[in-house]
């Protein structure tokens, strides 16, 4: 059946193709093809501006749209080839809907896109009835179209997470702080592969970040100081803290405990203000029973309200050296660390901005990766991460 001139005129309005309009619909099965024709007979020249209504050739192309009510729609285009008189030259008509060389309208792949973010490329293939190929080769695209701009990034944030959980293979991410959002991953954990990728980065956009925000990795300062020429480095206060409570936590362990307190090791490491009356009395029954662990307690609490209190880069360089010199004698490993980093920690005070962003960030990256089932290559997951943050 033929349809009607209404019929015709509401899924031109419904689909709202610029420049076209639909002479005809064939259904097949659960497929519909929607036969289009240009509306302008003049037409403006790719290359010099000039109109020209001087057809060349027309060759019909089948593109793929969004599906309709469960039908997938295909639209029977007619590619126009004109000729410029003014400038000599043969272009194709552009249509706002569809690239040039493409099977799918700028939508359609657009749908995709989004789809595959939420889901799996295995999965959108299954639904549009499209190849695995098919529905990667649309995102992979539409990735490189949505490259990240660096434009106006002033605090970084630099991180690691495995490429596979229990697997030591690490990717280096970085994300903008203040946006909280990725910004770039990159294949190595080594400096030299970080550099190197970080140096094709413009000077001007390298030369504007200001922060960068990282963890006790001796690597990444190295790395900055390379690649971020005016970049203050900021290590992470979180981190620095995780640090402590880990050697806290340590002489728990070897603390040879009369009475086990459930939940012991979380009273210990949880700020003290944060516990309610019957945590404080548990705590009370674990620290009682060891003076050295009582110390270790109260000089993780004491290391923490420097975080809150100091306002001032000196006044916590100041403070940190003080608590240095008093923790050495309970605590060992994290000393050194402390000490080799003091600098980039009280940078901390310049601006009390923190890493949490990327911690934010992280967790994210995990979700997706458990939600792809992993990844055929690299490059599939780094456009993946980037791709979620757009």
């Amino acid at each position: 059946m033929h349809p009607t001139t209404s019929m015709l005129f509401f899924l031109e309005n419904l689909l709202n193709l610029p420049k076209v309009n639909i002479r005809n619909v064939i259904q097949e099965g659960k497929q519909a093809f929607l036969i289009l024709s240009c509306q302008e007979e003049e037409v403006k020249c790719n290359y010099c501006g000039s109109l020209t209504d001087e057809l060349h050739q027309t060759n019909n192309v089948l593109v793929r749209d969004l599906s309709i009510s469960g039908q997938m729609v295909y639209l029977k285009v007619p590619r126009r080839k004109f000729y410029c008189k003014d400038c000599q030259r043969f272009f194709t008509e552009n249509l706002e809907f569809m690239e040039a060389r493409r099977k799918y309208t700028v939508r359609y792949e657009e749908y995709i896109y989004g789809r595959v973010n939420v889901s799996s490329v295995e999965q959108v293939g299954r639904e549009e009835s499209l190849s695995w190929d098919q529905v990667n080769g649309i995102y992979q695209r539409q990735c490189e179209a949505k490259k990240k701009d660096w434009q106006g990034v002033k605090h970084l944030g630099m991180d690691e997470i495995a490429k596979r959980k229990g697997h030591q293979n690490f990717v280096t991410v970085l994300g903008d702080i203040e946006k909280g959002e990725l910004i770039e991953v990159i294949d190595s954990h080594q400096q030299d592969k970080i550099i190197e990728v970080l140096m094709e980065k413009e000077l001007e956009v390298r030369e504007g970040v200001e922060q960068v925000s990282v963890d006790m990795w001796g690597g990444f300062p190295k790395v900055i100081e390379k690649v971020f020429p005016n970049a203050v480095i900021v290590t992470d206060r979180f981190h620095v803290m995780r640090a402590v409570n880990e050697e806290l936590n340590k002489i728990r362990k070897q603390t040879r405990l009369n009475v086990k307190i459930k939940g012991e090791k979380w009273l210990l490491l949880k700020n003290k203000e944060d516990l309610k009356e019957e945590e404080l009395e548990k705590l009370e029954l674990v620290l009682k029973q060891s003076a050295r662990l009582r110390k270790a307690y109260e000089y993780k609490e004491s290391f923490r309200e420097i975080y809150e209190k100091v306002n001032e880069k000196e006044e916590g360089r100041l403070k940190f050296t003080e608590w240095l010199e008093n923790a050495k004698s309970i605590y060992t490993d994290v000393i050194s660390t402390i000490r080799r980093n003091l600098d980039s920690i009280c940078n901390y005070f310049l601006s009390r901005t923190t890493n949490g962003a990327m911690e934010g960030i992280n967790n994210r990256l995990k979700l997706i990766k458990r939600q792809a089932y992993g990844f055929m290559n690299f490059d599939n997951m780094r456009n993946r991460f980037l791709a979620c943050f757009s």
